[in-house]
């Protein structure tokens, strides 16, 4: 019988048992193992068991996480017997045993109409004429469609119509061809890693501006910029603010920034005042501003009850 599998941190004399929920590292309070020492970073790595087997991601960490001596880039299968090392000077060492005849599962987007299956390599599959579209189709749109998957599993298709849940093998249409998300097994672990996508934007937000609240997206990669005022200015610095208050208090990545929509709504037009079916139209004409100012509108993203913006920095003024 396999042994489950468990992290042991020597120095400190600490055993953590693994599970199928990421187990975060790193020095920010709100990781499931804190660790103090000065060259570990605020969310510095992931430890999971997915399928049976151990998984390592580094989270971008400044001073690296190291399996074995060699450096860790996006995530790793590993084996018990392990050493772990991140930053400078922590030490963790994996212990347990691979069960036989597991499986991963991979997600793919299939065309039903020519039986093509497309791996997902993000939380971002887009679909459209553009060259970093995931699924290339002449004659479309630039970005016709994005296949928005959480973390939570959750899986939404956003269109510059709206935005709908989708649920796993059921079809769904992008400019008139039928598509679906599927899931395989496979008994070899992902050839690509899955990773979320980042966003580069900044938000400067600034609560008493002459016209009210007011926030300035800016892409310090293209230089484009969008100044957002109005309803869509007070909703976007709402979530500026949850953000930033979430990554002061050392919030896991994957839950940082979420609203839920009663509290956007209420940031936005007061108690009881407008409801969900408002909020969402805003949401479509924000994004439709962004877009026309050349950034990627998904980057403001919604799940069932809640809302957040995905960015690099945040400044709430």
């Amino acid at each position: 019988m396999a042994r489950p599998f468990e992290i042991v941190l020597p120095a400190a004399g600490h055993t953590v048992v693994l599970g199928d929920v990421p187990l975060s590292l790193g020095r920010a309070p709100g990781n499931d193992v804190v660790l103090t020492d000065d060259t570990i970073s605020w969310h510095h790595a992931q430890v999971w068991v997915e399928a049976g087997h151990p998984w390592l991601r580094d989270l971008g960490s400044r001073n690296g996480t190291w399996r074995n001596d060699e450096r860790v880039h996006g995530a790793v299968r590993l084996t018990g017997g392990d050493r772990i090392r991140l930053g400078a000077v922590v030490e963790v060492v994996l212990e347990g045993e691979s069960p036989l005849g597991e499986s991963l599962c991979a997600r793919h987007v299939e065309d039903l109409t020519s039986g093509v299956r497309l791996l997902v390599r993000s939380d971002r599959f887009l679909l459209g004429s553009d060259e970093d579209c995931d699924l290339r189709v002449e004659g479309w749109p630039p970005r016709a469609a994005t296949v928005v998957l959480h973390a939570n599993g959750e899986i939404w298709l956003g269109t510059a119509e709206g935005e709908d849940p989708i649920a796993v093998g059921e079809p769904f249409e992008v400019q008139g061809r039928r598509l679906r998300v599927v899931e395989e097994a496979s008994s070899r672990a992902p050839t690509v890693d899955w990773v979320a996508r980042t966003y580069p934007y900044a938000l400067r937000a600034i609560a008493n501006a002459a016209t009210g609240p007011q926030v300035t997206v800016s892409d310090p990669v293209s230089g484009a910029e969008c100044l957002v005022t109005g309803n869509r200015g007070v909703l976007l610095f709402v979530l500026a603010r949850r953000l930033l208050r979430d990554r002061e208090t050392g919030a896991k990545p994957a839950e940082e920034g979420w609203c839920n929509t009663k509290e956007a709504v209420t940031g936005v037009w007061g108690r009881d005042r407008k409801g969900a079916n408002h909020l969402n139209v805003l949401v479509h004409r924000l994004r439709a501003q962004l877009e026309e100012h050349g950034f990627d509108p998904w980057f403001v993203e919604k799940r069932r009850g809640g809302i957040r913006v995905r960015c690099g920095a945040v400044d709430v003024r």
